[in-house]
């Protein structure tokens, strides 16, 4: 089954955060209200809520946040990588999501509140440590139908786009004035690399600020 197939399938629109996504699941038996929530939500909302979520090679999750804690789950298709970014310390996370216990893919992954993250298909770039903090390349282009990555994405409290927030480059460098850090924003914030270029890589328990 190929990108379109899914697409129409699971009736799968744009997300403003790069790929596509469907909600299949809103748990409205239970509502919160911002008075008994911390106050980093926004708006009142359901106790959870569920989505497909479909990445094609050469699309991104482009860095964003949510207030609440999200699950990935790994359905099919090619593995995903999920990178992290603490907004409060800046320490970076890397994580595969996939069917390969052995390369240590995990099934299924979840992603702390309010944590900067995004998600991109792990065969889109080749990543190589070095004691300079390595490098990431974008690999050739590969057929958008027939390579993505499938995986589903739970959320509680409930996701609203209320307090859906994508991020800024000038507001994150400001923040951790690092320059490994510009370099590596760059290829989550933008829609896409040259094919040769080459960036720095932090390390994955790396500082930033």
């Amino acid at each position: 089954m190929g990108v379109q197939e899914l697409r129409k399938a699971y009736q799968l629109q744009p997300h403003p955060e790069g790929g596509f996504y469907a909600e299949t699941f809103r748990d409205d038996s239970v509502v919160l209200r911002t008075e008994v929530l911390p106050d980093r939500f926004k708006v009142d909302r359901p106790i959870s809520t569920a989505i497909y979520f479909l990445v094609p090679t050469g699309s991104i999750s482009h860095l964003h946040r949510i207030p609440s804690a999200e699950v990935w789950h790994f359905y099919r298709g090619e593995p995903l990588t999920i990178f992290e970014l603490d907004s409060e310390t800046g320490l970076t996370k890397q994580t595969v999501l996939g069917q390969d216990p052995a390369a240590g893919q995990l099934l299924q992954y979840t992603v702390s509140p309010s944590v900067w993250f995004g998600a991109y298909p792990t065969g889109d770039y080749k990543v190589e440590a070095t004691s300079n903090g390595g490098s990431l390349e974008k690999l050739p282009e590969r057929d958008q139908e027939e390579h993505y990555s499938f995986v589903g994405c739970t959320v509680a409290p409930a996701f609203e786009f209320a307090d859906f927030e994508l991020a800024k480059r000038g507001e994150l460098v400001a923040k951790f004035p690092h320059r490994k850090l510009q370099f590596r924003l760059s290829f989550l914030l933008k829609k896409r690399l040259a094919t040769s270029s080459k960036v720095p890589l932090l390390q994955a328990d790396e500082k930033l600020n």
